[in-house]
């Protein structure tokens, strides 16, 4: 699991460490985090506090369904 500043909401933290445990690699914010994938193909910016209060949820889904741990080599 990676190293990053915690979120200030459980919410969020809780979703940051379902990311890093999926395999990605979450990065510090200056404005966001970054979350990047093990495969190097993709990465996102996640807000620090989005309006929407699905946001969360749909971000872990979102990482699940891009790319699943089957689906990513050994880097």
């Amino acid at each position: 699991m990676g190293h990053w500043t915690k979120h200030p909401k459980k919410e969020g933290e809780e979703a940051l460490r379902q990311i890093a445990e999926l395999g990605w690699r979450v990065e510090d914010p200056p404005t966001y985090y970054t979350i990047k994938c093990p495969c190097g193909a993709h990465q996102r910016q996640v807000h620090l506090s989005p309006s929407n209060p699905h946001y969360w949820t749909q971000t872990v889904r979102y990482v699940r369904r891009v790319c699943p741990p089957e689906q990513q080599e050994d880097v």
